[in-house]
């Protein structure tokens, strides 16, 4: 009997191991975007360009087909507006600036119709330097989480503690 059950728990516990135990197909990170994607609703993300030499710079807003953005802040780091987005074939670029080291902060505004890629490039006059930021932009429709559902998780958990009764029992002789 005692061989039977601990046979019957052992593959109880194998089969929900390897059961759905639902994973997101999307893993997204602090600065990926999800937009709706209908081509009006609107998404942000907060933004900050450190300026680590002192020169004369301009700030480049980039969207990939698809995507319009711009970028918005009350520093000289602003591009474009609610009435002029950047866009697949349509960068946009700050007025120049003289900066000191800093570090700027804005939002970054982005709709469109489906995934891509939105850069943010910061190019120093002064050096001919530059440095880029990327922004993944995901489609609503296409980030799903799997969440494990409650039987996925308590049956291991219950299996285990099946197991550990079973050979506590066998240990006392009964």
């Amino acid at each position: 009997m005692k061989k039977m059950l601990l046979l019957l728990v052992s593959s109880l516990l194998i089969v929900c191991i390897a059961g759905l135990a639902g994973a997101s197909n999307t893993v997204l990170t602090p600065d990926d975007v999800t937009i709706t994607p209908d081509g009006d609703s609107v998404a942000s993300v907060a933004t900050s360009i450190r300026i680590n030499t002192q020169g004369t710079y301009h700030v480049t807003l980039t969207a990939t087909d698809g995507l319009f953005a711009y970028l918005e802040s009350s520093s000289p780091i602003a591009v474009g507006n609610s009435g002029n987005w950047a866009s697949s074939g349509h960068s946009l670029s700050s007025s120049s600036f003289s900066s000191k080291v800093q570090t700027y902060n804005g939002n970054l505004f982005i709709k469109g119709t489906k995934p891509g890629t939105v850069t943010v490039t910061t190019y120093s006059e002064s050096t001919g330097d530059s440095t880029t930021q990327s922004y993944s932009v995901y489609s609503a429709e296409s980030v799903n989480v799997s969440v494990p559902e409650f039987p996925t998780v308590a049956l291991p958990v219950a299996a285990v503690i099946g197991l550990v009764f079973i050979f506590g029992r066998k240990k006392e002789g009964f």
